[in-house]
């Protein structure tokens, strides 16, 4: 079974020869932008043999306004497509997913309104939404706008989905009330909007301690989070989103800093517990720049034995 049919399998809930395997990080500081990139990914996919290529986004979204003060939040507008930073990572991804020659699917990171509004503005959303969420819910859904259209166009230049980070989950920073008002309705617009178009949109629930359960209808086809002590396990998230999960190795772990019998070990024991249908073994978050590509590789090798 070639790597494709193996995710579209996976994804689909259909039997697959082996799970599909997948592990991400950073590239160092000279392979994050421009062909760099492009010859880094390109390089990691064929070397560590996985299933499908996440790409990584290090092109920050940029606010039309400096924003210093709750209040900046309400004339934020959507960044055009034509924005430099967008159109830097489409042409990036326009060129992996060429040289990727159709042998695997590609996809696109994508950080949710929450997490691209902390980049543009300093991480002050949560301050800020304290003070004026009105203000702050305007200048996010103008980002989520603007999301939504890039992932679109990402699609468009070849990727199968989008990489979906969404942020603000966490039981301290928010009150529940609070997510449910100003920030789930605008990871919802990019969602709905992403669904349109692509087979591939992984949402991945970012951080410990959160309320995995306010994520349970937003709309993907695979979801991926950290399964900690102090989140659900992966049966648990499997109720709960009733789709094809992502997952089951700590990033800071074995697949990190394991031999290379550790991390065989570890994934034939994770396919014992969970199984080969509906699931794609990866880690929690992303892993460590600088993880060995051999042990990524090996992590692909022991799901096929």
């Amino acid at each position: 079974m070639d790597r494709i049919r193996r995710v579209r399998n996976a994804l689909a809930g259909m039997p697959v020869d082996r799970p599909p395997v997948s592990f991400w990080y950073h590239f160092p500081q000279g392979q994050q932008h421009g062909s760099a990139t492009v010859a880094a990914h390109l390089a990691y996919s064929r070397d560590a043999g996985i299933d499908f290529l996440k790409i990584m986004n290090e092109h920050p979204y940029e606010t039309n306004v400096d924003i210093h003060t709750p209040s900046d939040w309400r004339r934020v507008r959507p960044a055009p497509l034509s924005a430099l930073f967008y159109q830097q990572q489409l042409d990036e991804v326009k060129r992996i997913v060429g040289g990727l020659q159709g042998e695997a699917l590609a996809i696109v990171t994508i950080f949710g309104p929450f997490a691209s509004g902390n980049h543009a503005s300093g991480n002050q959303v949560t301050e800020h939404l304290k003070a004026d969420p009105e203000a702050v819910s305007h200048g996010l859904g103008a980002i989520a706008d603007s999301l939504a259209e890039f992932g679109l166009a990402c699609v468009e230049a070849g990727a199968a989905g989008i990489y979906y980070s969404a942020q603000g989950g966490e039981e301290d920073r928010f009150t529940e009330a609070e997510f449910v008002q100003y920030i789930k309705p605008h990871d919802l617009n990019v969602l709905g909007k992403l669904m349109a178009r692509g087979e591939f949109h992984l949402l991945h629930v970012c951080r410990d301690r959160v309320r995995l359960w306010m994520f349970a209808d937003y709309p993907s086809h695979a979801v991926n989070w950290a399964a900690t002590k102090h989140n659900p396990n992966l049966a648990e998230g499997r109720m709960l989103f009733k789709r094809t999960v992502v997952g089951g190795m700590d990033d800071r772990g074995v697949i990190a800093y394991g031999t290379e019998a550790e991390i065989r070990a570890a994934v034939r024991a994770l396919i014992e517990d969970v199984g080969t249908e509906g699931f794609m073994i990866g880690a929690d978050c992303t892993i460590p720049t600088g993880t060995p590509v051999g042990n990524v590789r090996a992590a692909v090798e022991a799901a096929a034995r």
